[in-house]
């Protein structure tokens, strides 16, 4: 009994840290959404294009990928989707990957790029940073979203209600992308080379997520493993509700959800813990 109490007051107590870290987020609401549209405008000003980089960048990747993919190599998607076009599949695929990336790579450095607040302004939230990120990143992604959706069309695939699924995917995916941006962003203050393992860790978790090769090809043995990357249930959500029109698997949608919540809880309470030396090392 005398070390299962202990144990359990820790977890009372991080259970308890986290609500409160909650609850200051909730506070802290209005000026999450005014500095997100500030940052937004804040990368985009004084270029030629302005919000349409927004578009032009990933429909530039999604050009090279499928010129090279779909073109050179042939590749085809995997019926179960409804459709054997690769651009499709593709573009369902990375448009996805790239609010992920995106918002942890520009996260990871978020808390050092912002130093002057952390240091100068007293009680500054600095847990708000990352969720900025995501925030404006999610804008960014909804542009493309609506475009993605556009092209489909123009391919003779009708859109079916089933595309409201895609709103429980999409919250569960920021909740996601925000636990590991609190933990890459909160050690990279402390070991400044977690921004370039990141790097490589993205790369690397780009090649092992189905987006410019189909599922049908990765041996049975290996798809239950493949399976177990949070970053396949979010693409395979995508493709499975815009391209075919059908609820995902469900084991892929609770899997994703628990692996969402905990990967926020855990990020929360890395951030929380090593929040109070921020100041001291920056």
């Amino acid at each position: 009994m005398k070390t299962i109490v202990p144990n359990n007051l820790g977890r009372v107590e991080s259970v308890s840290i986290f609500i409160e870290f909650l609850k200051n987020l909730y506070k802290d609401r209005e000026m999450i959404m005014t500095m997100a549209i500030r940052e937004l405008k804040v990368r985009y000003v004084g270029s030629l294009f302005g919000f349409f980089w927004a578009v032009i960048s990933p429909l530039s990747q999604v050009a090279i990928y499928g010129i090279v993919f779909g073109l050179f190599f042939q590749a085809k998607a995997n019926p179960v989707y409804g459709t054997d076009s690769f651009f499709l599949y593709l573009i369902c695929g990375l448009i996805p990957w790239q609010f992920f990336s995106e918002s942890v790579s520009i996260s990871a450095n978020t808390v050092i790029s912002n130093r002057n607040l952390i240091t100068k302004a007293a009680g500054f939230p600095s847990e708000v940073l990352s969720i900025i990120t995501v925030i404006s990143q999610i804008i960014n992604h909804l542009i493309a979203l609506v475009l993605l959706v556009v092209v489909i069309l123009l391919f003779g695939i009708p859109i079916t209600p089933m595309i409201l699924l895609l709103l429980p995917y999409l919250l569960l995916a920021i909740i996601f992308t925000i636990g590991i941006s609190w933990i890459v962003s909160a050690l990279n203050v402390y070991m400044r080379d977690v921004q370039q393992i990141m790097s490589l860790i993205l790369t690397a978790w780009f090649f092992f997520t189905p987006i410019f090769y189909s599922t049908a090809i990765i041996p049975p043995k290996l798809l239950p493993l493949l399976k177990l990357n949070p970053l396949y249930n979010f693409v395979e959500g995508y493709r499975y509700i815009l391209l075919a029109g059908k609820m995902p698997p469900w084991e892929s949608f609770i899997y994703f959800f628990i692996i969402s919540v905990v990967t926020f809880g855990i990020g929360g309470l890395v951030f929380r813990r090593l929040k109070p030396g921020f100041a001291e090392v920056l």
